[in-house]
């Protein structure tokens, strides 16, 4: 078990022996001292009810409702939903907007109306607002708590609007507007404090700003922060008003989820984490990808028993198979990582469609020589050690090296080509993962193989 699973558990197993003995000095000291973050990690393991005992000892407000964020949003949404609405609106009011946002957009809407209808109409507002744009947008994962000053302030006018603004999230960027908030220039909290008092916003501003669209995909966001190296990105609407910002945590939870889903898709068993805690979902995500699988095992085997008269003579020609789809299966999976990567750094590209496919195809053939070479020389050996005729047993051999080779190289062509494939028609290029591709280079595998015994014997 990792070192952060073992220190979650550990603090889960004090807290819970604690909470037996009533002991709520002794709770409130850990629920004070420890890191939200690792509090969030160990309150998974107990029910809700105890959750919302613990939390109550962690102290103000605010403590509990940097608790709340550390936890996944379905995990947030169950514990406001399971307390008193006083005390979910107090906790409410004291989270940043994205992360409410993302909180209550896992709520039933009668739960999230009563909540937000508790709240102080402007705050309100605000998560309304983050509610109506797509959830993996830069609009849906932005905090609308953003600094914003004007390029007329001096520095010294600038710093004090920093110092009265406690509630806006990592102002490590000072957003510069114009007077109807439109962006105009961006200036760093370290340029503003190492200048001059009296020198004026809009001679340190940098005009050239990187911003991102409230409907931006946050896959393209995380790419700009971090082509950039960013801190935070801002986000303008359509007529680039300033509506907020993405914050680099954000983009560590967006790389985070993205690769998940990514992993999951992959493995054909779906696209949210989630799907996979409950028994029903997890059955009805996965079979269909398993039902190509079987259908490409069916389809495998009947190309095998068409072969059966060439098995009937050399039976050791059937210990083979799994060799030579393994060896094709697991280069294949090779190239489709690769070109999958390729394709979400933007590193591949569809114009390099060829250039991408052509590669793959050399390196699949160069490492189908080398180890068909090596298949051939174990295939000579176990048959002349079955007692056939070592003239009889060379095209056997030639056979197993040649089909090493053409199945891998195959495997390879079909990897790097169905990502790019699907790709240029708009679909997601991990639904070519998993079961799809490898039933597909098992089906080629095998005709290769046979085929290739069958010519040179």
């Amino acid at each position: 078990m990792p070192v952060s699973q073992v220190q979650n558990q550990r603090l889960a197993d004090t807290l819970r022996r604690l909470l037996r003995r009533k002991a709520g000095n002794n709770i409130r000291k850990i629920m004070t001292r420890t890191h939200p973050a690792d509090l969030a990690n160990a309150l998974v393991l107990f029910p809700i009810e105890d959750r919302i005992q613990l939390l109550t000892h962690a102290g103000s407000d605010d403590r509990q409702a940097q608790i709340v964020a550390a936890l996944p949003a379905t995990e947030g949404a169950k514990l406001l939903a399971e307390m008193e609405l006083q005390r979910a609106v107090a906790i409410a009011c004291e989270m940043y907007g994205d992360d409410l946002a993302d909180v209550l957009g896992e709520l039933d809407e009668e739960a999230a109306a009563r909540i937000m209808a508790a709240m102080p109409p402007k705050e309100s507002d605000d998560i309304q607002d983050l509610m109506r744009y797509g959830e993996y947008t830069a609009g849906g994962i932005m905090s609308p708590d953003v600094l914003a000053i004007s390029a007329t302030l001096s520095c010294a006018e600038a710093i004090r609007v920093v110092q009265n603004s406690p509630d806006v999230e990592m102002p490590f960027y000072l957003y510069v507007v114009s007077e109807h908030n439109k962006l105009a220039g961006v200036l760093s909290l370290r340029q503003l404090v190492t200048s001059r008092p009296d020198t004026q916003v809009k001679d340190l501003m940098n005009t050239h700003v990187v911003s991102v669209h409230t409907e931006t995909d946050q896959e393209e966001v995380a790419r700009i922060v971090s082509r950039y190296d960013f801190l935070a990105v801002p986000v303008v609407d359509a007529t680039n008003t300033l509506v907020g910002v993405v914050t680099v945590d954000d983009v560590i939870d967006v790389i985070r989820e993205e690769a998940t889903e990514d992993i999951l898709k992959m493995a054909g068993a779906g696209d949210d984490v989630e799907d996979t805690i409950s028994l029903r979902s997890s059955f009805i995500t996965r079979a269909p990808w398993l039902f190509a699988a079987l259908g490409g095992g069916l389809v495998a085997s009947f190309v095998i028993s068409h072969f059966e008269d060439l098995l009937s003579k050399y039976l050791l020609l059937a210990a083979f198979i799994p060799v030579i789809n393994g060896m094709a299966g697991n280069v294949g999976t090779q190239s489709l990582a690769i070109v999958v990567r390729g394709l979400a750094t933007r590193r591949n590209t569809l114009s390099l469609f060829w250039k991408t496919v052509s590669r793959e195809l050399v390196v699949g053939l160069l490492l189908g020589i080398l180890y068909g070479i090596i298949l051939g020389g174990v295939g000579w050996l176990r048959f002349v050690k079955q007692g056939h005729f070592v003239m009889e047993v060379a095209p056997i051999a030639l056979a197993l090296g040649v089909a090493m080779a053409m199945a891998m190289m195959v495997a390879a062509t079909i990897a790097a080509a169905l990502p790019l494939f699907f790709a240029k028609v708009g679909v997601d290029p991990a639904v070519a993962t998993g079961p799809f591709v490898t039933t597909s280079i098992d089906i080629v595998g095998v005709l290769i193989y046979f085929n290739a015994v069958a010519l040179f014997l």
